[in-house]
């Protein structure tokens, strides 16, 4: 089973929408999943009842995926171990913990019971102090622990970026569509280790309480007379979805 710790250091900087989309891709790889909620506003807990009280206006909404399980993280760091265990035993094949904005004691202990810890980053100059706060403070976790002891993976995750982003980082020439300030923070950026992928803004990114998982979203949809066009635009934020889940792969096999 593999164990990611998503972490920030300030509210609002899309951990649970990534703990979303990573649920979404692991589901329509066909694998169990557990998302373990320890954010103080517990969005991603109450991710199922938004699900079930949305109104999809004549779409047949799918059942919760039975290989989704949400939960608490318990009081310790033995309680969550105990639990890790558990899932792993009952065939999880990805557990994700969310959790609150800010450099708390108990992330660093999800973190270091971790294969990977995911830093979202949203690529603009507004929001670069708080990614550059949280890797260095994954760094100073890093030394503060024995030489030689294992250290997950740490990776930023480059997340609800506009078009002009995405040209600036594919495109011969983009970065001249920037702003010195937003061009300089997207090569800070991406001078960091990062996952090799852009996560774009989109209604769907910012509608997955609605939605829930988007595999299932995505075929009823399809199956919905007059649903073919948000089906399709379910399943490029899904297509993207996989490139995220790809690289944790990727990683693990490391």
């Amino acid at each position: 089973m593999q164990v990611v710790t998503i972490v920030q250091t300030k509210g609002g900087s899309a951990k649970t929408t990534t703990a979303m989309l990573l649920a979404s891709a692991a589901l329509d790889a066909g694998r169990r999943v557990t998302l373990i909620d320890g954010d103080v506003n517990a969005q991603l807990g109450r991710w199922r009842d938004s699900f079930e009280l949305a109104n999809w206006e004549g779409v047949a909404k799918p059942d919760w995926p039975a290989t989704l399980t949400i939960l608490s993280p318990p009081e310790t760091v033995e309680g969550l171990l105990h639990l890790l265990e558990a899932e792993e035993s009952r065939g999880v094949d990805l557990a994700v913990i969310d959790t609150r904005p800010g450099t708390h004691s108990d992330t660093e202990d999800f973190c270091l019971i971790s294969d990977v810890i995911l830093i979202p980053a949203r690529p603009v100059f507004a929001e670069w102090e708080m990614t550059h706060r949280a890797v260095i403070w994954m760094d100073d976790l890093r030394a503060s622990i024995a030489e030689g002891e294992r250290f997950p993976a740490v990776r930023v995750l480059v997340i609800d970026a506009g078009p002009k982003i995405i040209d600036a980082a594919t495109r011969d020439g983009g970065m001249a569509l920037l702003s010195k300030r937003d061009r300089d923070v997207l090569r800070e950026i991406l001078r960091l280790d990062h996952l090799d992928v852009i996560v774009p803004h989109s209604k769907i990114l910012e509608q997955l309480g609605f939605h829930g998982p988007l595999g299932p979203a995505a075929a009823a949809n399809a199956r919905s007379p007059g649903g073919r066009l948000m089906a399709e635009a379910i399943k490029r934020q899904l297509e993207i979805a996989r490139f995220v889940l790809l690289g944790l792969d990727e990683i693990a096999r490391a």
